[in-house]
């Protein structure tokens, strides 16, 4: 009698396992079941947001007509979106839009439990430089005009910044500083939009931010650029004057990718990944990120890891220049 209650027990608990493994099998082939949320750090309007948005409306092309859903989480520098991420269920319905800059910079404050390499990335969508922007009927036309005011006046020049002190759009000004032998002084905003309504209500007199935030502005008249910090000219404003050749050597790209929590499973993320690559390599999305004004810069994960291994020592550097970190 014993024997035959431990074989039947036995038997039940090989039942039980095989039905368990089947269903994660099952539920690993039928991945989407329910809507992907992708998560924002920023206020929407931004460059990252409309971004978003355009995958949002792509992606269920390529991914089983999936439903994907943003939700903008702005705040701390990217440290509350990340953290949600970070802390999430590596199932593949929680991912971030971030941009390299916000995941690369706060965990060297000491302050995140996660690191730069913590999370799973699947792949690089889009680029961006980084200007600093002045309202039209400000008194300095070029960046010589802009650079002689500053250094005269030290200490009187405001500019927003989106993500807070010390955060990726704070950076280029920084550096700026210390090689140009200047101070001005950085405002935060949440996102870029509030930066903006800033400058044109006259409550700081420039901000940092990417062109795209700006394009319509600049053609209208009401924003004029006066430096970019990026590594390359902006496509449409070619203009614009980069640091590096006025003789600083500063380089301030904003990179903007899709990631996963950590263990995302393989399968899954081999899932993900194809259909961004598909999306992004789609004409149609092509033109509604030109038509955005932003650079479909698609690149694999190991490229995303790459760039932001790059971007956290370099930041590093930086920051303690700055006595901002130890």
């Amino acid at each position: 009698m014993k024997k035959c209650l431990l074989v039947c027990s036995l038997f039940m608990v090989l039942l039980l396992a095989a039905c368990s493994s089947e269903k994660a099998e099952s539920s690993d082939t039928d991945y989407p079941e329910r809507a992907i949320e992708i998560i924002v750090p920023f206020a929407p309007g931004g460059s990252t947001d409309i971004g978003g948005r355009i995958l949002e409306k792509y992606l269920p092309k390529y991914l089983d007509n999936a439903q994907f859903v943003i939700v903008n989480k702005p705040g701390g520098s990217g440290t509350i979106a990340l953290s949600d991420l970070y802390a999430s269920k590596p199932d593949g319905y929680t991912l971030a839009l971030t941009t390299h800059r916000a995941l690369a910079l706060q965990p060297l404050y000491g302050k995140t439990k996660y690191k730069h390499d913590s999370f799973t990335p699947l792949a690089k969508v889009f680029g961006n430089q980084q200007i600093l922007v002045v309202k039209a009927d400000a008194p300095w036309q070029t960046f010589d005009e802009w650079l002689a005011y500053v250094k005269e006046h030290p200490n009187e020049f405001t500019f927003g910044v989106s993500g807070g002190i010390g955060g990726g759009s704070h950076l280029p000004m920084a550096e700026l500083e210390l090689q140009a032998g200047i101070t001005v002084k950085p405002v935060p905003f949440e996102g870029t939009p509030p930066a903006i309504t800033a400058i044109l209500g006259g409550h700081v007199q420039g901000a940092i931010l990417q062109p795209s935030d700006a394009k319509a502005l600049i053609e209208s008249g009401e924003l004029r650029a006066i430096f970019n910090a990026g590594g390359v000219p902006v496509p449409y404003f070619p203009d614009i004057p980069l640091l590096k050749d006025q003789g600083f050597d500063i380089v301030y790209d904003s990179n903007t990718s899709l990631m996963a929590p950590p263990d995302l499973p393989e399968n899954i993320k081999v899932k993900l990944q194809e259909a961004i690559k598909k999306t992004m390599e789609d004409p149609e999305v092509i033109a509604e990120f030109e038509k955005a004004s932003l650079q479909v810069q698609y690149g694999t994960s190991e490229q995303v890891q790459e760039e932001l291994d790059a971007e956290n020592e370099k930041a590093a550097v930086i920051l303690k220049e700055l006595n901002l970190i130890d």
